[in-house]
C-alpha cells in the first residue's frame, strides 16, 4: 500500500523530487516537499563543504622548472535550487563527487604555475603566509 507525506531536508541538503506531476524535478534545498511514493523519486544531495587537498607533483612553469604543488581546497555545491547540477550529481557518491572537483582543481593549478615563473610563484607563496598569519 501506497501512503502520501511530507519529507523533509535538513539545512546543508537539497531534496529532488522527480516522477509524476512534474515534468521538471523539483529541487528543495533545506525545506519540505509532498511525496507520492508510488509514482514520485527521492533523490538527496549533499551541500555541506569539502575540505580538499590539491596535489600536482611535477608541474612544469613557465620556465621549465619542476615543481611539486599542494593546495588546499574547500568546495561546496551551489544551494541555489535554480544552479543545482542535480542531473549529474546525484548519481554518484561524495566521493565520487569530491573526486570530480579535485580533478578540475588539480588541472586549474597546473595551469596557474605553467604560466607563471619561480619567482613570481615564490612571491604569491610568500604573500600568502604573511596574510594568513595576522
Amino acid at each position: 500500500m501506497c501512503r502520501m507525506g511530507f519529507i523533509t531536508g535538513g539545512p546543508n541538503e537539497a531534496i529532488v523530487v522527480s516522477g509524476c506531476l512534474h515534468s521538471q524535478p523539483l529541487i528543495v534545498v533545506g525545506g519540505w516537499a509532498f511525496v507520492i511514493p508510488c509514482v514520485q523519486k527521492v533523490q538527496r544531495l549533499s551541500l555541506n563543504i569539502m575540505t580538499l587537498k590539491v596535489s600536482s607533483p611535477k608541474v612544469y612553469t613557465m620556465q621549465g622548472v619542476p615543481l611539486s604543488v599542494t593546495g588546499i581546497a574547500q568546495v561546496k555545491i551551489t544551494s541555489n535550487a535554480k544552479k543545482l547540477p542535480s542531473n549529474n550529481s546525484l548519481t554518484k557518491s561524495d566521493s565520487d563527487i569530491e573526486e570530480i572537483a579535485m580533478v578540475t582543481l588539480e588541472g586549474h593549478q597546473r595551469a596557474i604555475m605553467g604560466a607563471m615563473t619561480v619567482d613570481e610563484i615564490f612571491r604569491i607563496a610568500k604573500s600568502f603566509h604573511n596574510k594568513s598569519l595576522i
